[in-house]
């Protein structure tokens, strides 16, 4: 694989990387607003008062009062009348005929207040049959109400831990995503690499590899062809591009230093020809 080809590589993982970087810090921040808005709106939730709407129901029966107007019509109508008669009566009847007559309507009387009597304590007697009746559906009605309240309190937290659940996978979702991201990265970098390693141990054992040690490389001019000067190092060597006579030493063009331009402290021998040393020089001998 060629430096431009490489560099390329590298640039695009180093932009994914970069990418989901962003794409992880974007979502944990997203996840801070998110989670706090989430929290207000819990907080008002879990606040709010259930009440029982039927608590507190008032007895309308039982402040009932009966009514006595009739009772004393009646009563005034009876001493009324009989008032009339002893009137009417008195010169006719005599003393004793008087007195007879009064001892007979005072037990009128004494009929027409019983009468009276019964019918108030009639009416008491309903008005309490309905007191009672009305304080038993009160107390159903509340029971149910309370029974209300307790169904909503627990719908409630059920929606709150329903909330709490999806929250948490939610986020563990979002992160999961985003470290997943991150491992394609890492993935195509380290696929990168290999193909790296796997192009240098090609190149190794095509001709580095021959020449000798792992830093040296086969750099006698008489190995070589289409030799050309492509440059210079920043130490001042020649760099050239060239091609092996002997395709042991590997196939297709090469960038190196000729060994004849190199301090001769760097060089070395493999097979009766030159090897240099590239570790010590600030070439690079490779493929291009």
């Amino acid at each position: 694989m060629g430096r431009k080809a490489k560099n390329k590589q590298a640039a695009l993982s180093d932009k994914m990387f970069a990418a989901t970087e962003k794409q992880l810090e974007r979502y944990n921040d997203e996840q801070i607003v998110q989670r706090k808005l989430l929290q207000k709106q819990k907080a008002s939730y879990r606040d709010f008062e259930i009440q029982n709407p039927y608590a507190d129901m008032e007895n309308v029966f039982e402040d009932l009062t009966i009514d006595q107007r009739a009772a004393e019509f009646q009563a005034q109508q009876g001493q009324q009348q009989r008032a009339n008669i002893m009137q009417a009566l008195r010169g006719a009847a005599g003393g004793s005929g008087v007195a007879g007559l009064a001892q007979a309507l005072a037990g009128q009387g004494q009929l027409q207040s019983q009468a009276a009597a019964a019918s108030i304590a009639q009416q008491e007697r309903q008005n309490a049959i309905m007191a009672a009746k009305m304080a038993g559906q009160i107390d159903m009605t509340e029971r149910g109400g309370e029974a209300m309240v307790q169904s909503a309190e627990m719908g409630r937290q059920s929606t709150l831990l329903g909330i709490e659940y999806g929250g948490m996978a939610g986020a563990n979702a979002g992160v999961q995503a985003a470290y997943a991201n991150q491992m394609s990265s890492f993935g195509a970098q380290a696929s990168m690499l290999n193909s790296q390693v796997g192009a240098a141990a090609s190149m190794w054992s095509a001709g580095i590899g021959a020449a000798g040690s792992a830093m040296s490389g086969p750099s006698d001019r008489k190995l070589k062809t289409n030799i050309n000067k492509i440059g210079e190092s920043p130490s001042g060597l020649n760099i050239y591009s060239f091609e092996f006579k002997n395709s042991k030493y590997g196939e297709g063009l090469f960038q190196g230093v000729m060994s004849d331009e190199v301090p001769q402290d760097v060089v070395g021998t493999k097979d009766g020809y030159d090897t240099v040393d590239y570790s010590m020089l600030d070439v690079e001998f490779k493929q291009i």
